[in-house]
């Protein structure tokens, strides 16, 4: 951040958050289960009340909720400060290498994002220029000090396979972001091109200034995850990381399908998602995802979750190999 006062009342934030997530959040779940298991909720409605019944996840939900718009409000009024100098440095890195970005000429947001504040970031993706900047320093708030470096995506990036007859000449990161995934891809197979698409351009313009000041020859293009523009079987190895549950379900489908196409035979797809339930789905679990979807800027995540994507990508690929903890995963060769 610019400043220290900004720094350090952000890691107030951030320290609020993980009191919260760490500390109030495990208690309050052991409420709700212990609330439910006296009757069982026969609907969603059902469970929202029984576990909004319970005062403490009133003051987990406050928390949860308060530490979000603390973070966003900050990291923008920090960077809001060096808007002209910031927006000129963006500018300038756009015509230079060894990488390049291309935007889309007339671009329509898609109508499902156009109005979405994805995780109540002020100003969405797509319409605030400095969205880049303040996305990418608000996440490391969310990932309460895992990621300060991007040692997670570094780490996720690594995990990603190469296909099993080891040739990976094209990659691709669907949903890019602000390309942290995407460089990362490059220092793992840097002798392959690699692309990382998004629709925010945003994000792809400070993904593309990012990748120069680290000198990485990626290509960041303005598309949708359901209409990629690729060939069919272009690359070796794509992505698809925590963007279906942003997407409406439909689309959700549509974008696995494309990266199907996009793939190659023998090619891999890593899809990195929210948990799935458990069967029977497991209550806490339930009300959380739902309190997300209402409150936290993530209209389409409970639909996400409860549609089985599982069954979609196993019936698109050869094979599927499935890890569910913290987060979902999914490995499919083509």
């Amino acid at each position: 951040m610019p400043v220290f006062d900004d720094e350090s009342h952000l890691d107030f934030v951030e320290g609020l958050r993980r009191f919260t997530l760490r500390e109030i959040n495990p208690v309050a779940a052991e409420a709700v289960r212990e609330r439910v298991a006296e009757r069982r909720p026969e609907s969603l409605e059902d469970l929202r009340a029984a576990a909004e019944s319970v005062p403490l996840v009133g003051l987990r939900n406050r928390l949860l909720r308060s530490t979000q718009d603390m973070n966003w409000a900050r990291v923008a009024a920090g960077y809001e400060r060096l808007r002209p100098a910031l927006e000129a440095e963006l500018d300038d890195a756009a015509g230079r290498g060894p990488g390049r970005i291309e935007l889309a000429e007339d671009w329509e947001h898609p109508a499902y994002s156009a109005d979405v504040h994805f995780h109540r970031q002020p100003g969405g993706y797509h319409d605030e220029s400095l969205a880049g900047y303040v996305y990418h320093y608000g996440t490391k708030v969310f990932h309460l000090g895992t990621n300060d470096r991007d040692e997670s995506k570094i780490a996720r990036a690594r995990e990603v396979p190469a296909p099993a007859d080891g040739s990976v000449t094209r990659v691709l990161d669907i949903a890019c972001s602000v390309g942290a995934m995407t460089v990362a891809f490059k220092d793992r197979w840097p002798d392959a091109e690699v692309w990382g698409i998004d629709s925010a351009a945003p994000l792809l313009r400070y993904a593309h200034a990012r990748a120069v000041r680290l000198g990485a020859d990626v290509v960041f293009a303005q598309r949708l995850a359901e209409d990629l523009l690729f060939p069919d079987g272009t690359f070796d190895v794509a992505y698809l990381g925590t963007i279906l549950h942003e997407v409406p379900w439909d689309i959700a489908l549509r974008a696995v399908a494309e990266a199907r196409r996009v793939l190659r035979p023998g090619g891999v797809l890593v899809v990195h998602e929210m948990r799935q339930p458990d069967d029977p789905p497991e209550p806490w679990a339930t009300y959380d995802r739902d309190f997300d979807t209402r409150f936290n800027g993530e209209p389409f995540a409970f639909r996400f979750v409860h549609g089985g994507i599982g069954a979609e990508l196993e019936r698109l690929f050869s094979s599927v190999e499935f890890t569910n903890g913290r987060t979902a995963t999914w490995v499919c060769a083509a």
